[in-house]
């Protein structure tokens, strides 16, 4: 609302079309006698007729409403509709006033003149708006105007009401969709006392003051500004593109108001075609670089993928039937060959080498590195647990004690023991080393485990395909806990944990990426396509779950 202090004449109220409030300083001089009589808080009391020695009459007008249903459409300048009153003070003035009480004059609505007195000199003023009459209530708009009255000029200036925010409005939008770079708007709205929209063209008393809450540390977000000043002002939330959890953007006064907008990242899925059709890929794992390497299980091939280029290496076993790899600890990629009853091993630049197991019906299948130099296999087919040294050539097998149990996944634990899932037996099975006595848990009938992965929480996590829930063994006291999925009939194969400490699993009954928090809170992510029956699943260091859709013969990426 813009304010004016002028010399008063039959053209100040003319000029008021869209002008809210007018402050009107006379060019006349003071007379002579007294110091003149103020009176504080008088509601529309007009002060002594006779300006005090050193003083100018002034004149105040206020216009409480538009004149014109257009300007009230258009409303540019900001008067809340709930502003009963207004004040007026000299806050700062020369001396002798200075060491006076200061002036203070209210004025009601609908009363739009007050004649007051004014020193002459530099004057500070203060303008305020209330929700009441007689300057009571909440202050909605505030302005302090500076001017030097004289009575020998005609002193005009300019002044906008700045409204005093009470509350925040806050959004943002569109829509965050992981994996896409964008840049978001955000809006702080201050709303005063009464809740109405502070608008232009003035500024508010405070700035909203804005920040990112990222309990993620993603780094994927940055914001245009941190403050927002005017009214009509919006900052820019700019996304890079990466890995982003749930986060939220907060806005706040120095007074205490605050609003929080949450933002929950629509995940966005890629996926990326196999040269070969239908290579039969299955599992896939991640090396020190950043590359993924998979498994095609028909095309007998070892495929890696740099980010922007697919290359294959065929396996010299022919239908050798290669199932889960790991980028072992030597630096090589290591996997296993159902088939062939073999263990590979690829180096990065394509050389395979590879092992055969002690017994020619093993059908390895699952493959960890313990970090004892050795990686360590389940045969699925020949019910035996082993191991291959990383570079000493030693191996050696045991075998389960249920017949048949069908070892599968694979992992190890902080009480450096190896687990394995039995997906025939419904079972898990522990083992410290080859000479030692293999325990094993029994599961609800039908669990079916399969993949299986250390978790972050120092428990072992498996996935339970035939039951569609996810499981958590205890290596202490070698128990078992159980969590249904989100979903039912979801089938989860692969697991992997995610940078975030969950554990994310591929969904091959649904072709959706399932979640799980350490305490078994479940989530899942759809794809955006079917058909892609789902088997291994991975994450790289920025955070991105990688998966291979065998259905549609992709590997894809699910951005969070």
């Amino acid at each position: 609302m813009r304010n004016q202090l002028v010399s008063p004449g039959p053209r100040t109220l003319a000029r008021f079309a869209a002008i809210g409030a007018i402050l009107g300083l006379a060019a006349c001089g003071g007379g002579g006698g007294g110091a003149g009589s103020i009176n504080p808080l008088s509601p529309g009391a007009p002060s002594s007729p006779v300006s005090p020695s050193g003083s100018s009459r002034a004149t105040f007008v206020m216009q409480w409403a538009p004149p014109t249903a257009s300007a009230t459409r258009r409303r540019p300048l900001y008067l809340a509709p709930t502003a009963l009153s207004a004040s007026l003070t000299v806050i700062s003035a020369p001396a002798p006033w200075t060491t006076q009480t200061p002036i203070i004059e209210i004025l009601n609505s609908p009363t739009s003149t007050l004649s007051f007195n004014a020193p002459n000199g530099l004057d500070t003023f203060l303008i305020q708006t209330y929700d009441e009459q007689n300057g009571l209530g909440n202050v909605l708009s505030r302005a302090y105007l500076t001017q030097t009255v004289s009575a020998a000029t005609a002193n005009i200036v300019s002044a906008t009401l700045n409204g005093v925010i009470s509350k925040i409005n806050l959004n943002v939008a569109p829509a965050l969709t992981a994996g896409t770079a964008s840049a978001l708007t955000v809006t702080a709205s201050g709303l005063d006392a009464d809740g109405n929209v502070i608008v232009g063209p003035g500024t508010y008393d405070q700035p909203i003051q804005l920040a990112i809450v990222d309990p993620s540390n993603g780094g994927t977000l940055t914001l245009s500004s941190t403050a927002i000043q005017t009214p009509g002002t919006t900052a820019t939330l700019n996304y890079n593109g990466g890995v982003q959890l749930p986060f939220s953007i907060t806005a706040s006064l120095a007074t205490g108001a605050s609003a929080t907008f949450a933002i929950d990242p629509i995940p966005g899925a890629a996926f990326f075609t196999i040269p070969t059709a239908n290579s039969g890929a299955s599992w896939i794992a991640v090396d020190s670089s950043g590359h993924l390497w998979f498994t095609e299980s028909t095309a007998n091939k070892i495929g890696v993928y740099n980010g922007s280029t697919f290359t294959e290496y065929p396996i010299p076993t022919s239908n050798s039937n290669p199932q889960q790899i790991v980028a072992a600890s030597d630096g090589n990629m290591w996997f296993t060959e159902e088939n062939a009853s073999k263990l590979g091993r690829i180096t990065p630049s394509g050389g395979i080498t590879e092992f055969a197991t002690l017994f020619l019906s093993d059908g390895p299948f699952g493959l960890v590195d313990r970090g004892d130099g050795n990686v360590w296999y389940t045969g699925y087919v020949g019910n035996h647990i082993g191991y291959q040294g990383l570079t000493s050539g030693v191996a050696g097998e045991t075998t389960p004690p249920t017949a048949s149990s069908g070892p599968f996944g694979v992992a190890t634990a902080p009480d450096n023991n190896v687990y394995f899932t039995e997906s025939n037996s419904d079972k898990i099975g522990r083992i410290a080393n080859l000479f030692s006595t293999i325990s094993e848990v029994s599961l609800t009938p039908g669990a079916q485990p399969e993949g299986m992965v250390r978790g972050p929480d120092g428990n072992v996590w498996f996935a339970e395909h035939g039951l569609s829930k996810i499981g958590k063994l205890f290596p202490n006291s070698f128990s078992v806990t159980e969590f249904p999925t989100a979903t039912p009939n979801s089938a989860p194969v692969g697991m992997v944990v995610g940078k975030d400490g969950a554990l994310w699993f591929t969904e091959n009954g649904l072709d959706r990426i399932g979640r799980s928090t350490t305490s078994g809170v479940m989530s899942e992510y759809g794809l955006g396509a079917t058909g892609l029956n789902l088997i291994g699943i991975t994450v790289k260091s920025n955070g991105a779950i990688w998966f291979v859709a065998k259905g549609t013969n992709q590997i894809g990426r699910l951005i969070y």
